[in-house]
Parts: C-alpha cells; sequence; structure tokens
C-alpha cells in the first residue's frame, strides 16, 4: 500500500502535491486534537501571544509537516535536481571546522524540512552522519523511511540509541559531520535548562561531545521560503563554540550555560519562523509532567 501512495505522488506536478501535503497536515492536525490542544497552550506560554495567533502557528506547522512528508516521499526525484528546490550557504563556515580536524557537530532542530536539509549537505559536498529515533515499523513505516535516507542524499544513518555512542566517536575521530537535533524533549537523561522561557528538559550531548572532542558546533537553520513554498534555504552563519557564553567563558567551560547558549539559537529560529517548528513534538513534556514547568 505504501508502495502505491509514494508511486501516485510522485506521478503528480510538484506544487500540486505540496498543495495534497497541506490539507493532510490540516488532516491530521484534527485527528491529533488533543496533542494539538497542548501544543496550542505551549505556544501561547513560550511565545507569549495570544490563543487566536497560536492556533494559526500550530496550523501552519501541521502543513509544514503535511508538505514535509510530502517531499520525503518525493526525495529521490527532488534530489536529482535540488538546486531548483535549495539554496545552500554557509559552505565556508563548514569547511572553517573541518579543517581543524576535530569534526563537525552540527546543531539542529525540528524546523520545515531536515530530511532535504540532509540531502542538501550531499549534494554541497559533505557527508553528514544523521543520529535518528526508529520509528515503529507498522506497516513497514521504518523500512521505508530508513530506505529513503540511505538512497537518497547516502546518509549513513546512526541510531540514538545501543551502539550509536561508539559510530559517533569513530565519525568525530575520523573528522567526520554528525547531526544532532537539539530540540527533543531529553526525559530524564537531559538537563534542566529554559527553552523559550520555560524550563524543559534538553539534550545534553553537543556539549559533552564538544568536550571530549573540541569538535567545532556549527548551528545550521533550514526554512521553508516565505513566498515560494517549494523552495528551502539551508543556512550556516557561525561556529558557535568558537563564542564566549554569558559570563564570558568557552565554550564547554560551564555545562549549563553551553546549553543554554544552544537553545538560544534555537530559540530565535523559531521566535523567527514559529509555524515552521513542530509544535507537535512537545518540547516541555517532562517537566510539565513532572511540576518542574507549569
Amino acid at each position: 500500500m505504501i508502495r502505491i501512495i509514494i508511486t501516485l505522488i510522485n506521478i503528480l506536478p510538484h506544487r500540486f502535491a505540496l498543495m495534497l501535503g497541506r490539507i493532510l497536515g490540516r488532516i491530521l492536525r484534527l485527528v491529533l486534537w488533543q496533542k494539538v490542544d497542548r501544543a496550542e497552550s505551549r505556544c501561547v506560554k513560550s511565545l507569549g501571544t495570544g490563543i487566536t495567533n497560536a492556533r494559526s502557528i500550530v496550523k501552519k506547522s501541521f502543513e509544514n509537516l503535511g508538505m514535509s512528508a510530502i517531499e520525503f516521499m518525493r526525495l529521490k526525484k527532488l534530489d536529482s535536481n535540488l538546486s531548483r528546490y535549495v539554496e545552500f550557504s554557509g559552505s565556508e563556515i563548514l569547511r572553517e571546522a573541518l579543517s581543524r580536524k576535530r569534526g563537525v557537530i552540527l546543531l539542529a532542530s525540528h524546523m520545515d524540512n531536515w530530511e532535504l536539509a540532509g540531502s542538501a549537505f550531499f549534494n554541497a559536498g559533505f557527508e553528514i552522519t544523521p543520529l535518528y529515533t526508529p520509528q515503529k515499523n507498522t506497516g513497514g513505516i521504518n523500512d521505508f523511511i530508513l530506505q529513503q535516507r540511505s538512497q537518497v542524499g547516502r546518509m549513513r544513518m546512526v541510531k540514538s540509541e545501543g551502539a550509536a555512542l561508539r559510530e559517533i566517536f569513530r565519525t568525530l575521530k575520523s573528522n567526520g559531520i554528525i547531526a544532532i537535533l537539539h530540540d527533543l524533549d531529553a526525559r530524564r537523561e537531559g538537563v534542566i535548562t529554559n527553552f523559550l522561557g520555560i524550563p524543559a528538559s534538553t539534550p545534553d550531548g553537543v556539549v559533552k561531545l564538544h568536550k571530549k572532542f573540541g569538535s567545532p558546533v556549527v548551528p545550521v537553520r533550514y526554512l521553508r521560503d516565505g513566498k515560494n513554498c517549494a523552495f528551502h534555504h539551508v543556512i550556516m552563519d557561525k561556529i558557535i563554540s568558537d563564542e564566549k557564553d554569558s559570563n564570558g567563558r568557552n565554550f564547554g567551560e560551564d555545562f549549563q550555560a553551553s546549553l543554554e547558549m544552544c537553545n538560544a539559537e534555537i530559540e530565535n529560529w523559531i521566535r523567527n519562523n514559529p509555524d515552521q517548528w513542530l509544535w507537535l513534538i512537545d518540547r516541555w513534556e517532562y517537566t510539565f509532567r513532572k511540576g518542574i514547568a507549569k
């Protein structure tokens, strides 16, 4: 069934397929109404906005998710002429980071289409190793996701569990590039830091790996174009680990402050483009459940 759906979606003109993705996002929003209510509430509290605006933001976020799903299904087709759909900027920043021969950590987030961004890195001449969380293989979904990721962009995916740490170490030691989604709820394994003004359990892998290997940390943001929904921008403009924290210390010296620096990058991206962040992930689920956030 999945194969049939993929075949049909790949036959459609791209803009019509994206329109279908928007509709699918709206349907998903109706199906997941309880999660939507929670997302809207989090949006109001974290952005300090009214409920009407929060509903609009979350609705557009689901539409973006639907379009991203369609693009993922069409990834092989898009990859053959990716420059029509993605502008890649910041190659010089990444080359500077790689020139230090300590590997590179990409600080990433759940914005726009991270799958398409990964393919753009390969097409720009960079091989990256993203960490991923396996999905339930219902109806062969996980198998399909892995197949799409492996054949397009030739990304060497690493599970964020089990023996993944050894593979991450090998990649950084060989001056490779790993990508870490820093905006997930890390639950009890994380460090409590503010995220958009609300206490959240934050993954600590970026700072730990930087301290262990001295790997430069490069934030990468990817955004759907505001005027042309079929076009995307992948942007790198700094090495955040070269900067000082709020107390003038080097990145990594104060663990909490360094995590907050990483959070601040993603927070700025979200504030500037709130409807492109995946509010569905519920960044604060752990801290609200534990009563840490209120």
